[in-house]
């Protein structure tokens, strides 16, 4: 029953809802990121003043924790010292120059808000706390962008315009990810990311506390954890790829006290943050062996990792010690970490020792276990019973599909959405986090002139075109996708700046494919409201990347179109190798193609520069333009656009983003070249990085036909895979001496599956291509 206070309460929100003001259409003006449910303007404006007053509910800890993020928020930037005034009882009128946190259980969705703005109170009525923060975050947004600044700004009017505003997250689970194993960041840096997750409406930060590469979390009943595996001799310089291997020569230690846990945990709760810890098992513990060998299938000795990627040697399944070791370990995590989830890794643990470990087989033979996928899933089980007991739930990757996933465990999708699929089709509780599109430790534009970073290639526009439920989930199963996260994994980000660069603005799109109805969800209009967004990031000194502005090419049809995401700037371009000036020529109409051109565009406002220069050699042959069908069109990899192995574009080492890649199977493009035609030669190039999972084809072979239907082989080369180390492109050319036809076939034969002791163990290996050019 609802009590009198309540429904005076509920009746007084109800009457300012349906106030007499105007209300209008959705206004372009109100530039949320994320954009709210509904936003209505309404004629003035409110003015924020030195004497304003903060009203929010007596006794109610969390609503004023809402309500002082603002004041806080305010002080810093107008230097004013508003007062927080608590209230009693139902307030029958607000009371001019005031802004109303407001208890309201006829708000729905326990994190949504309804926000009145009038020319003379504000009132934000919300069924939790966290409901009126998250108004408090769109309010600031429709302050002046300098209301952000972390300094006193003089000389502005503090106002907003009058609006009526409903609004709540489309998902649960809003999170972004920070890996401080490989690269550690201080605490007032950790802080600052959990700042700009709430702004952004984000509501869990999982922080990636113990690598192969360091262990970043005090556990005082092993203090070697902190002297021997939060230490490594020496870091790796350069991409994992580049041979032979340099190292910088410094030692590197770090750790976080479980003062600073605590410390920053309780930050992250001021602004309804659940922070989800990860303690990486049974693999990604080669730090952790550093410190205590006895843990290992070989005794060691270990040494904490200096270089990235996967390694053998892991945590012991076999030894008991080794479950009394974690055990020991989450009693003090889950003390220190009040949400209910705990994430375990249980990704990418290679077999190897546990095949040859004594303990481990008997362990199988003692347990009933068919093989070493069995021995990794009764592993999770046992750290799941350790959590259960401790009234904690389990995380981890998508590996723990494997062997059979534990009862209560949540399955966190990263190789695509197969995982994810999978589990929820099993009724099991799901967070999205694909490479395809939520590694923002990819790259975001051209790898010609971005930062090193260790692949890939995940642009805003990809981000925010994510839907985290798969289209096979029936409405039922769909109800287990709790929602999505980005992940920040920081092999080559060593310092704050980067790692803002290489979050910002891309978690702004995700914040908003997590936040707004998806029928909402518009790119034009997103890139309107960023163009404003951006000045906020700027007022709060965020180091985001400038990709937005960056030119785009295309080439079909002998033509190539260059378009930016920007539609006020000009696209200013050369092709005689020169870098383009705002006095080069524009581009208004398709540029034609007949022979090897180098295109150099960047986009231009106002006289200046505003991205950076897009370089792009374009090769003419005779398929270049042309058109392809596929057995199946890549979804991941596809080049960057629809017919990427003819767009005249080659691939370059790291640069994935104009190369085509397929794991489940070949590549066979059907090229349709219009009318028969002479060709001598077919040329092609495939990637070679092992350790991202790359390999070389079997073999590649081109077939003719006249019709499209019926196709006969005139060449084939067969690849031998297993020398092949580093990264590297090789090149494929096949001989077709006189050959006369309309469709050619290229067919590429996947590797398979990989190897045993090979990073990525188990999974089919990927297949790269990149043109294929007919001469």
């Amino acid at each position: 029953m609802i009590s009198m206070k309540n429904r005076i309460l509920l009746s007084f929100s109800m009457l300012l809802f349906l106030s007499a003001y105007t209300v209008a259409q959705v206004t372009s003006t109100i530039t949320f990121i994320p954009q709210p449910v509904k936003a209505y303007s309404q004629d003035g404006e409110f003015t924020l003043k030195p004497d304003t007053r903060i009203y929010f509910p007596q006794g109610e800890q969390d609503w004023e924790l809402a309500a002082q993020n603002f004041m806080a928020v305010a002080q810093t930037a107008t230097g004013y010292q508003l007062v927080a005034q608590p209230f009693k009882s139902a307030i029958n009128q607000p009371r001019a120059n005031g802004i109303y946190f407001i208890p309201d259980k006829g708000v729905e969705n326990a994190e949504g808000y309804q926000m009145d703005i009038t020319p003379t109170f504000i009132t934000i009525n919300a069924r939790t706390a966290a409901g009126a923060f998250y108004a408090v975050q769109s309010l600031r947004q429709m302050f002046p962008p300098a209301f952000n600044s972390s300094a006193p700004v003089d000389g502005v009017a503090w106002t907003v315009p009058c609006a009526k505003i409903t609004d709540y997250p489309r998902f649960a689970y809003r999170g972004m990810h920070l890996d401080v194993g490989r690269h550690f960041f201080p605490v007032d840096f950790v802080k600052r990311y959990i700042d700009l997750l709430a702004q952004h409406k984000f509501n869990r930060f999982h922080w990636h506390l113990t690598e192969d590469q360091g262990w970043r979390i005090e556990i005082k009943k092993y203090p070697k954890l902190q002297t021997v595996a939060a230490c490594r001799d020496e870091t790796l310089v350069g991409h994992y790829s580049d041979q032979p291997h340099q190292f910088d020569g410094k030692e590197y230690c770090h750790y976080y006290t479980q003062e600073e846990v605590r410390e920053i945990v309780e930050y992250a709760q001021k602004r309804f943050v659940t922070i989800v810890p990860e303690i990486e098992m049974p693999g990604h513990s080669q730090a952790a062996l550093a410190a205590y060998p006895e843990l290992g299938c070989t005794g060691g000795p270990y040494e904490t990792a200096k270089i990235w990627g996967i390694f053998r040697d892991v945590y012991c399944a076999g030894n008991e010690q080794t479950f009394r070791f974690l055990d020991d370990v989450l009693e003090e995590v889950c003390a220190l970490f009040p949400g209910q989830y705990i994430h375990i890794g249980g990704d990418e643990c290679p077999k190897d020792r546990w095949k040859a470990c004594p303990k481990c087989q008997k362990r199988m033979q003692d347990e009933s276990l068919n093989d070493e996928h069995e021995l990794q899933s009764y592993f999770i089980r046992r750290a799941e019973a350790m959590l259960a007991k401790r009234g904690k739930k389990l995380i981890g990757w998508d590996e723990i599909l494997e062997g059979g996933l534990p009862a209560t465990a949540t399955v966190m999708s990263w190789r695509g959405t197969e995982g994810g699929i999978a589990a929820a089709k099993a009724g099991h509780d799901v967070i999205m986090t694909p490479g395809s599109h939520c590694y923002f430790d990819h790259y975001q534009s051209d790898p010609a002139t971005e930062p090193l970073a260790i692949g890939g290639f995940t642009t805003l526009n990809r981000v925010y075109g994510y839907d985290p439920v798969p289209a096979e989930l029936s409405e039922a199963e769909a109800q287990h996708i709790l929602g999505a996260q980005g992940n920040v994994w920081t092999e080559y980000m060593e310092t704050p700046e980067q790692v803002e660069y290489m979050a910002y603005p891309r978690a702004c799109a995700l914040s908003e494919v997590l936040w707004t109805p998806k029928n909402k969800i518009t790119w034009n209009d997103f890139i309107r409201r960023l163009k404003v967004h951006f000045d906020r990031l700027d007022a709060m000194g965020v180091n985001y990347a400038r990709s937005y502005y960056d030119v785009k090419s295309s080439f079909a049809g002998g033509y190539v179109v260059l378009s930016a995401s920007d539609r006020t700037v000009q696209v200013k371009y050369t092709r005689d190798g020169k870098d383009p000036t705002p006095t080069s020529g524009g581009f208004y109409s398709p540029i034609p193609l007949t022979e090897p051109t180098t295109i150099k565009a960047v986009a231009v406002k106002d006289g200046k520069l505003m991205g950076k220069i897009l370089t792009v050699r374009y090769y003419v042959h005779k398929a270049s333009g042309k058109t392809y069908t596929m057995t199946a069109q890549p979804e991941q990899y596809s080049g960057g656009e629809r017919y990427a192995l003819t767009n005249g574009i080659l691939g370059a080492p790291r640069a994935w983003n104009n190369w085509v890649g397929v794991k489940d199977g070949n590549l066979d493009p059907v090229i349709d070249l219009g009318a028969p035609t002479d060709f001598n030669k077919v040329t092609t190039h495939f990637m070679n990085s092992k350790v991202s999972w790359i390999y070389p084809p079997r073999s590649i072979e081109v077939f003719v036909s006249d019709d499209g239907e019926q196709f006969r082989s005139i060449a084939k080369k067969t690849i031998d895979a297993e020398g092949m180390t580093g990264i590297s492109i090789e090149t494929v050319e096949l001989a077709t001496p006189g050959a006369k036809a309309r469709y050619i076939k290229l067919v590429a034969t996947a590797y398979g599956s990989i190897p045993e002791g090979a990073p990525g163990a188990g999974n089919n290996a990927w297949l790269f291509l990149d043109e294929v050019l007919v001469d």
